[in-house]
């Protein structure tokens, strides 16, 4: 829903009904969904609106919106605090140059305002800087959320700047300290911290979103969805060479590939030299309801991803009983999200690992059905109308 600019400004606040105390709480993060469309976006939007039903609830962040910079949206009283910079460079990763910026504007504002706790996103972290700064001053209690810790994986993924890759490292690592309590999404990321995590506060999904099961042998979908941003630690490319290698045994198979990014070029030419232009298609970004569609009619999903701070889209495709095969990798959460050989397969990195998971599934019509009705089931303690609750 778009933010709107129809409530009284003079109070600061929506107007609110009930004599009981509510909460004045303040999410801080750059994104927003629906503007940008990750876990983290997600998760923010998820806990406020639901939280907003009984509480005030304020999100700082850039103005993604066209209108005034104070716009309510969801019963959440939004607050930019500059007109967003670009989030990811050429290559799809994450521009320091915007959380600089980001963290630059958002002390004064933290400082200026008044509420009862503060929810501040880790990812990226140097905001978390002059939030616990400001939050210092004006005696505000403040939970920070981390989403991934990255720890020594900066000096593979800056391995061409090992200074900034070491500074990095540093700042990180200092910045867990900052926070009266810290929430993890998940119990890797928990354990990957430097300092032990108060909370852990799954990611988690609506469930509205989800129809009636259909099981896999009904289903008129592509045999393989992958989904993400076509970034290079998603992998995508074992995905293909794993294809071609099944193309003799399942000459019918179907892969469809959701989502854009800086590689999608390189990984359309790539399925081409492999030959593969009847078995995968590159669908492009979608709309959430394309998204689960696709999901819901597909047999599995794929994720060869080697670096995920949770893996939502895990969790979207149990609930649909589409069986996942995911990554086993030191910086991934994802093989967390299943049990491996009843809810989903956990494979190593490798072509030739993901083809054979993949076979598995679906060359066994009963395997993969038993799997696709055990993760319906598992996936309902991810339903955000559970998890909410929790973070009161």
């Amino acid at each position: 829903m778009p933010p709107r600019d129809d409530y009284a400004v003079e109070q600061g606040r929506p107007e609110r009904q009930g004599s009981e105390r509510r909460l004045r709480i303040a999410f801080v993060y750059d994104a927003l969904f629906p503007f940008q469309k990750g876990g983290a976006e997600r998760r923010f939007h998820e806990l406020a609106r639901r939280l907003a039903e009984r509480h005030e609830v304020h999100y700082v962040t850039w103005r993604h919106w066209d209108g005034p910079a104070l716009a309510v949206a969801d019963g959440i009283v939004l607050h930019g605090i500059g007109r967003p910079r670009a989030m990811y460079g050429s290559d799809g990763k994450r521009r320091v140059a915007e959380a600089a910026a980001f963290s630059a504007a958002l002390g004064p504002v933290l400082a200026r305002r008044r509420f009862d706790v503060v929810d501040c996103s880790a990812t990226p972290y140097l905001p978390l800087y002059p939030c616990w700064a400001a939050l210092r001053m004006t005696r505000t209690p403040m939970l920070a959320t981390w989403h991934e810790f990255w720890g020594r994986h900066w000096n593979d993924y800056l391995a061409h700047r090992p200074a900034v890759a070491l500074a990095a490292r540093l700042l990180e690592e200092r910045s867990a300290r900052f926070g009266d309590a810290i929430v993890a999404v998940s119990r890797f990321t928990a354990a990957r911290l430097p300092r032990r995590a108060d909370y852990v506060v799954e990611n988690g999904i609506d469930f509205r979103d989800v129809g009636p099961w259909l099981p896999p042998a009904q289903r008129n979908g592509a045999d393989i969805v992958a989904v993400g941003r076509l970034i290079d630690e998603k992998r995508i490319d074992i995905l293909l060479d794993a294809v071609a290698m099944l193309r003799s045994q399942l000459p019918g198979i179907r892969c469809e590939v959701i989502g854009d990014g800086p590689e999608r070029a390189g990984l359309e030419a790539r399925a081409a030299r492999l030959g593969l232009g009847g078995q995968v298609r590159f669908l492009g970004h979608v709309d959430e309801a394309t998204l689960h569609d696709r999901l819901s009619r597909a047999r599995t999903l794929a994720l060869p991803s080697v670096r995920e701070g949770f893996g939502i889209v895990v969790v979207e495709a149990l609930a649909r009983g589409t069986v996942p095969v995911v990554a086993q990798a030191p910086y991934s959460a994802a093989a967390t999200l299943i049990e491996d050989g009843a809810t989903g397969l956990a494979a190593a990195a490798k072509p030739a690992a993901f083809a054979a998971a993949l076979a598995k599934l679906l060359t066994n019509g009963a395997l993969l059905a038993a799997m696709s009705a055990a993760g319906v089931n598992d996936a309902r303690r991810y339903d955000w109308d559970v998890l909410a609750p929790r973070m009161e």
